[in-house]
């Protein structure tokens, strides 16, 4: 194995020297000149080549990562570490050049300890994923049709399951490539994402910590990750089901739950792959025709029937509902299977407000919240039986909902 290492700082090439077997041929350059030279030697017969974006600070991003990856072979892995002292435009463009080179991405405010550990889970240990058996659970939510609000569900419930079931790591994911909103949404600004590990996925050496450290985290909430997605969107249609694939079992590896968000639509390769290999398919509705009847059916009708799926492989949630129990009546008439859970619509434009301030509506804690986090319980308690676990109450919880059920009232309507 052939590797050189490009950076600017001796601490961090001193730690990453420790983490190299002596067999690997390494080489280390420590500035331009020394990289051009370096290229010139063994360019086309890398291995693997790690370059700290610290030693190009005087040119544009384009620029240096085109030099980059022109000056060595196609089969060579490629891997930069971020600066954090870049700009928040050039950071952008260079994740997105970064899709368009299947460069991966390594997050820049790590010490150099911690960068040697990144390298060395990459590049030394890539059997170590294969050794774990897959045994955490998969849950894709969609919505019938767009903004009727999977989005919110997928979040809600993800905090809901993390808090409840504290012994277990949660991942939410946002593989809706089209429309990614969960960074917008719990106001995410930091450089990590999918982006960082995308190029991993495509190759399929993708390892457990480096995904952990791809995912942000909210703030009292430990065993709670999250995966914000691509902000590239033409983009979307270019990740390959491969690349969803070894991204999923990693994440079954890795996590006892992840809850998927993905777009409406199954013209993607996340879409697609989540919906058919996920443990539960989760479809939120609202109670418009337009939802339940038309963008559903046709979808469904061209798409998902001949992945072998039919209608009882989902299940319905019923999002801003106004607690008429005709209207569920109506979709599960209309889409042909039943609904597990009815979320109440939150008034006083709550909804909005926690979009516009990245404050999850599930942890406002305001009376108009109340029956929307009771809903979300029982979803989250939904999901929790099919796992064959139990919820921890917390504070006044619902034991109903705990347990997965809806209210008395509700749940006979929806057996006639």
């Amino acid at each position: 194995m052939k590797i050189l290492i490009a950076l600017t700082r001796p601490l961090m090439a001193e730690k990453i020297g420790e983490i190299i077997p002596k067999s690997v041929d390494a080489e280390f350059a420590f500035n331009e000149n020394e990289l051009s030279r370096a290229f010139s030697r063994v360019g086309q017969q890398l291995d693997y080549l790690v370059v700290h974006e610290e030693l190009f600070e005087e040119k544009y991003p384009w620029i240096w990562l085109s030099h980059v990856k022109s000056a060595v072979s196609e089969s060579t892995k490629v891997m930069v570490i971020l600066s954090t002292q870049t700009d928040s435009i050039y950071r952008e463009i260079i994740k997105r050049i970064s899709l368009d080179f299947q460069v991966s991405l390594i997050q820049g405010a790590l010490s150099a300890n911690e960068i040697a550990e990144e390298l060395n889970g990459r590049i030394f240990n890539k059997t170590r994923t294969t050794e774990t058996i897959e045994t955490g659970r998969l849950s894709a939510v969609m919505s019938a049709s767009p903004k009727d609000g999977a989005t919110t569900v997928a979040i809600s419930t993800a905090i809901c399951m993390a808090q409840r079931l504290p012994d277990k790591k949660v991942l939410l994911v946002d593989l809706n490539l089209k429309s990614p909103e969960i960074r917008d949404h719990l106001n995410i600004t930091t450089d990590k994402g999918y982006p960082l590990i995308q190029a991993d996925c495509d190759s399929g050496t993708l390892e457990q910590m480096a995904l952990i450290k791809a995912c942000d985290q909210i703030k009292g909430i430990e065993n709670l990750y999250i995966l914000t997605g691509i902000q590239r969107r033409e983009w979307a249609e270019k990740i390959t089901v491969g690349e969803i694939d070894h991204l999923l079992s990693v994440s079954r590896k890795t996590f006892d739950f992840t809850i998927a968000d993905v777009h409406t639509y199954p013209d993607q390769a996340a879409t697609l792959k989540c919906i058919k290999d996920a443990d539960e398919r989760i479809v939120v509705v609202q109670s418009v025709i337009t939802s339940y009847q038309s963008s559903w059916n046709d979808w469904f009708n061209s798409v998902w029937q001949h992945y072998g799926l039919t209608e009882k492989d989902f299940n319905l949630v019923l999002n801003r509902d106004q607690n008429n129990p005709l209207d569920g009546l109506q979709i599960e008439k209309g889409i042909g299977t039943k609904i597990i859970s009815r979320i109440r619509n939150v008034e006083k434009g709550a909804g909005l407000k926690a979009i516009n301030f990245g404050q999850p509506l599930y942890l406002n804690e305001s009376p108009e919240s109340i029956e929307f986090r009771t809903n979300i319980l029982s979803l989250a308690g939904w999901l929790a039986n099919r796992a064959k676990v139990e919820l921890t109450a917390v504070n006044k919880d619902n034991k109903s909902a705990l347990r997965g059920k809806q209210n008395n009232g509700i749940r006979r309507f929806l057996r006639l």
